[in-house]
């Protein structure tokens, strides 16, 4: 006779522990303490990183100043702070002050400079300057003063060894001995070591836009726009030294200045040129420039009242528009002239023009 079936007691022991109701609350737990944990880690680790590479930035820039002083360029700061943790370095230098050794002893300041670098990209800095700058020479008290909205330089490089320099300036205006002769709305320019040639060769390429010129640079009139792209070979290098003396050693070298591409243009009219120049034993221009001309009357015109061209040339554009010969500039009917400088002489094609006298 066999017995009913009983009903399972679902209270009654099975034999089996069942864990902890504390197990799933632990680990998860875990799972937040140490992502946390690893997270805070790595914090500390990185404040030590930032931290010694910001000591080895301010010894980079002793080094510089150091190096600076060889080159014949003193410098200075009244105040000068490293900071921009996390992520980037930042150098602040109140009053940056730089004296150029020589006879003549210019000396140029600033209110403010601040250098900015990001942690990933240390070879890329961005620098502002906040104005007015002053130049001065100490033996005769001469001084030239620039002012700008935005004054912003970059800079590109390693080991050291800047590869690419860029400098943007809007709203700036040059001043010497109380008279502005010249201001700008904005300009431009970027310099950079040529691909695949010595150090000693540079890219330069410069623009300009609403310059004016001497005297009447806070008048109404015509502004002027201009743009430049030339490559300058056997450059000396940047030690402090009088012009004379960097003009010579860039001489003896045979150094030349490739014009790529040079433009004027005010008012409708337009001037360009290109040419390759460099200068002789008696510091005189060598080589030639062919010139381009688009509407003379009104381009000489714009430059003579921005100051930046004496009035008498403006009677002689129509004749130099009859002695060129045709061209074209951005479709535009222009007129062409080549002038050829060899042993102090100019000449416009086959016609002499006179004899030319020394740079400086």
């Amino acid at each position: 006779m066999s017995l009913p079936d009983v009903p399972s007691d679902p209270a009654a022991p099975t034999g089996e522990t069942p864990p902890p109701a504390s197990a799933p609350r632990s680990h998860r737990r875990w799972l937040i303490t140490l992502p946390v944990a690893l997270l805070l880690l790595l914090a500390l680790g990185w404040c030590g990183v930032w931290f010694y590479a910001s000591g080895r930035v301010d010894k980079e820039v002793d080094a510089w100043i150091a190096a600076e002083a060889v080159q014949g360029r003193t410098w200075s700061c009244a105040n000068r702070q490293i900071g921009g943790f996390p992520f980037r370095f930042e150098l602040i230098c109140d009053q940056p002050t730089v004296e150029f050794a020589g006879i003549d002893k210019w000396t140029a300041t600033a209110v403010r400079a601040h250098a900015v670098a990001q942690v990933w990209d240390p070879g890329h800095i961005i620098a502002e300057f906040q104005g007015p700058a002053k130049l001065t020479e100490a033996a005769t008290g001469r001084e030239a003063i620039a002012d700008w909205s935005l004054l912003q330089l970059s800079g590109v490089g390693s080991g050291g060894r800047p590869e690419r320099v860029s400098m943007l300036a809007k709203d700036y205006t040059l001043t010497t001995q109380g008279t502005t002769v010249l201001t700008a709305r904005e300009a431009v320019l970027h310099v950079r070591h040529h691909p695949g040639e010595a150090d000693s060769t540079l890219d330069i390429a410069t623009a300009v836009k609403g310059a004016k010129g001497l005297f009447i640079a806070g008048a109404a009139g015509p502004e002027v726009d201009g743009e430049m792209q030339a490559t300058v070979t056997q450059v000396p290098d940047f030690r402090a030294m009088p012009p004379l003396e960097r003009i010579n050693l860039w001489q003896a070298a045979g150094g030349r200045v490739k014009l790529l591409e040079a433009q004027l243009s005010a008012a409708g009219g337009v001037i360009s040129a290109s040419g390759e120049l460099g200068l002789d034993s008696h510091r005189r221009l060598d080589g030639t420039l062919d010139l381009s001309l688009a509407n003379a009357p009104a381009l000489f015109g714009a430059l003579s009242s921005a100051g930046l061209m004496p009035d008498f040339m403006v009677n002689l554009a129509p004749a130099m528009m009859a002695m060129g010969s045709p061209t074209t500039i951005d479709g535009a009917p222009a007129s062409g002239f080549r002038f050829a400088f060899r042993r102090g002489q100019v000449t416009l094609g086959m016609i002499p023009l006179g004899k030319i006298g020394p740079v400086l």
